[in-house]
């Protein structure tokens, strides 16, 4: 995005304004009116985009100033398949990504001619391909992984009729997908394409084609498939559904990473248009970065294409889900380190002066836990100092409260998840601290399903329920909420909660051992563990003990003003003493209680323990020799009738 400072050549009174902040305008636009000694001027667009900033009617700007404020989006250049596979080995002229080209190789691949069942080693030629798709094995070293990280890698090919598709391309997407299912591989997908092939001389075949690829890629990812998008150029129609099917359903184990600048639409804007429908300035402005990373359907954007391979490389050297199991990387941090010691280094910290996590977690620094705190400051504290972090679908509208990171504790990959801890203002709105909101239980449902049978994952939990407003249950808070319970009863492998403050109702019960017999709970000493808080169970649930108390107080010489505030309190205090984290141990709703400061190493002992063991992680697929150039392709069903 290029902001372009329209200045004045004159000065003069702003005295109307034509076009508003937020609209879009072409270049000659007229944008403004201003007025020097009595004689109109107007102002008209220097450049296309979008209006930023007007000064105000009635105004005076001086010679020089500044007009008006447009925003000028940056062309975005989609590179041909061969410019893609140069950079993703280290051989094209940016070498941004050279720490990850190590041992890297793409091997291309394409239906035999005379047997379409079959895929061979292609020539590697451009002018010999009949398709606007590249089919290939992509591999690198990535590290701790001693075999190169391989996956089956797919590339819209935007010079060949913008890479629309027809039944060329999806053959060789449905046996992509194929070689991908048999062989127990991540599936990767630059996805460039202007959707169904639209000719005087194919129709509705196209379609049946592209329903085809719907199919596999529901029961690829239904099988616990992986698929992993980047979204390099305009997908239109078939290729945004194929999107949505490959990685934003629930069950979904891959991501997708929209570079900055792309969209992702079903009905071109003009095309729209044309039809009578509501549409937008540009195809950006309809399905771009802004829309699909803001309701959580691209989980990341990337401000280039460099990026995004950054973002993917990073992700399939966290969550390689050909590995049988996790693999631990080397780390210089050790497991025991006291996560009390390290600096609070979170947004807006709570009153007072806050130095350390410790007086987070610290029962003498934190007894009632009512102070809010920046979740993101305890994880840091605890993953390993040296390891990279994803943060998964961080510009997600309305989940800003749930925080996920793909990274390491002690070397051992995990999704770690927390709830922010501190009040905060959302679309005018303030949200509870420690609250699970609707979006946010949706995202953390997301994050338990792709971690599910590719790595453990933990849950730092302050929390004290979900949000029971009408504005949660409009946005289908039960809904999302029954689907984080499902999320945690099918994840497979470790999970570990880890008590750091208040663990109350709902969220209580959707991070239970009942649900799950993998699940681990720690839970720091001095944390309130209970059905409800003290202080709601004292206003709702226990009047009579709140009136014994304020019977007591009126006996008092002195008997204080705010005796029912003063009665409450005191309750609330004796629940939360008798309720505390050593008798939920008791009763066998906690497996141990820690200190604070071993909050890391309680992690890193359930990891290992349960990491080291013998059995795999996941059924491995069994592997497919490729040694002579062949694959035989699956297909379980009759594919639609082809031209061939």
């Amino acid at each position: 995005m290029i902001q372009h400072c329209q200045r004045t050549a004159m000065p003069g009174l702003v005295v109307a304004h034509r076009i508003n902040v937020g609209d879009m305008v072409a270049e000659g636009d007229l944008v403004m009116i201003l007025e020097t000694m009595k004689c109109e001027s107007p102002v008209h667009a220097e450049c296309s985009g979008k209006v930023s900033w007007l000064p105000e009617v009635g105004s005076v700007v001086p010679d020089g100033a500044e007009v008006v404020r447009i925003e000028e989006r940056s062309p975005v250049r989609t590179p041909n398949p061969d410019e893609i596979i140069e950079t993703l080995c280290g051989l094209g002229d940016d070498r941004r990504l050279h720490d990850f080209t190590d041992g890297s190789r793409f091997t291309e691949l394409d239906l035999d001619p005379a047997d379409p069942e079959r895929l061979v080693v292609a020539s590697g030629n451009p002018e010999d391909r009949s398709a606007a798709v590249v089919v290939g094995r992509m591999s690198h070293q990535l590290a701790p992984h001693p075999d190169a990280v391989e996956r089956i890698w797919l590339c819209g090919d935007s010079t060949k009729s913008l890479g629309a598709v027809a039944e060329p391309e999806c053959r060789r997407i449905i046996a992509a997908i194929d070689l991908a299912e048999r062989e127990g591989l991540p599936l990767e997908w630059v996805a460039v394409s202007s959707g169904a092939r639209i000719s005087m001389t194919s129709g509705t075949e196209n379609m049946d084609w592209c329903a085809a690829v719907v199919r596999r890629l529901v029961e690829f990812t239904q099988a616990g498939g992986e698929v992993v998008i980047v979204v390099a150029g305009i997908n239109v129609g078939a290729q945004s559904y194929w999107n949505a099917e490959a990685t934003m359903l629930m069950h979904c184990a891959g991501m997708l990473v929209m570079v900055e600048g792309t969209s992702m639409v079903l009905t071109g804007r003009r095309a729209l248009a044309q039809a009578g429908g509501v549409s937008e300035s540009t195809d950006h402005d309809l399905g771009g970065t802004g829309i699909m990373s803001g309701n959580g359907q691209a989980h990341h954007r990337a401000d280039d294409l460099i990026s995004a391979f950054e973002l993917i490389l990073t992700h399939h050297s966290l969550c390689n889900t050909a590995a049988e199991r996790p693999l631990q990387a080397p780390t210089s941090d050790e497991p025991s380190r006291d996560v009390c010691a390290d600096p609070y280094i979170g947004h807006d910290p709570p009153a007072g002066a806050v130095a350390t996590v410790g007086e987070i977690l610290r029962a003498a620094d934190n007894p009632d836990r009512m102070k809010g705190f920046d979740i993101e400051a305890v994880m840091h504290a605890v993953i390993d100092r040296d390891a990279p972090k994803l943060k998964r679908w961080s510009d997600m509208t309305g989940a800003s409260g749930a925080c996920v990171w793909d990274t390491r504790i002690d070397g051992w990959p995990v999704s770690l998840m927390g709830i922010d801890s501190r009040p905060r203002l959302v679309d005018g709105r303030w949200e509870a601290a420690g609250t699970l909101y609707p979006q946010a239980s949706r995202k953390i449902a997301r994050a338990l399903n792709h971690a599910s049978g590719r790595r453990p994952a933990v849950m730092l939990a302050n929390l004290a329920g979900f949000d029971g407003s009408q504005d949660s249950l409009m946005n289908i808070q039960l809904e999302h909420g029954a689907e984080l319970a499902r999320a945690v009863v099918n994840f497979e492998g470790p999970l570990v909660v880890v008590v750091i403050g208040r663990f109350h109702g709902g969220a209580y019960v959707v991070f239970n051992k009942q649900l799950n017999q993998n699940l681990h709970i720690a839970a720091v000493d001095g944390t309130k563990v209970s059905v409800i808080g003290g202080t709601a169970a004292a206003e709702v649930v226990l009047r009579r003990e709140v009136r014994e108390v304020e019977a007591e107080m009126e006996q008092m010489p002195d008997p204080p003003l705010d005796l029912q505030r003063l009665a409450v309190r005191e309750v609330a205090k004796r629940f939360d003493s008798v309720h505390d984290v050593h008798r939920a141990m008791e009763v066998g709703s906690v497996d141990e209680v820690i200190q604070a400061g071993e909050v890391r190493l309680a992690i890193a002992r359930v990891l290992g323990s349960r990491l080291a063991q013998d059995e795999p992680f996941a059924d491995p697929a069994p592997a497919n020799d490729l040694s002579d150039g062949i694959v035989t392709l699956r297909n379980p069903r009759p594919l639609p009738a082809g031209r061939t």
